[in-house]
């Protein structure tokens, strides 16, 4: 294969993509992820498993897993319903930007 060019030679990472997209993808995950562990770290503090919270909850273990792991977003419907499982307020605020 000497002289020759590797097919992937051409492929450059984040090709396709630009410094603002890739940045405010890796932001969104890692909110995702904050939000994940505030959640887990609350349930652990008052000794819940997953399979006990996701049914006060009203959601399944797996879905629990998931975003406890940082996974899809959920809706302000399913915050609220995992804050009232434990035994907390949900409250949205804005901040000015650093």
């Amino acid at each position: 294969m000497s002289g020759e060019r590797s097919p992937h030679s051409r492929w450059e990472l984040g090709a396709g993509r630009d410094g603002t997209e890739v940045r405010a993808g890796h932001e969104e995950a890692r909110l995702a992820y904050e939000l994940g562990n505030a959640v887990r770290e609350r349930r652990l503090a008052l000794g819940l498993s997953q399979t006990e919270l996701a049914k006060r909850a009203g959601m399944t273990q797996p879905a629990l897993s998931r975003l406890e792991a940082g996974g899809p977003t959920p809706t302000i419907g399913v915050l609220d319903r995992l804050a009232h499982a434990l035994g907390a307020k949900l409250t949205v605020t804005f901040t000015d930007a650093a």
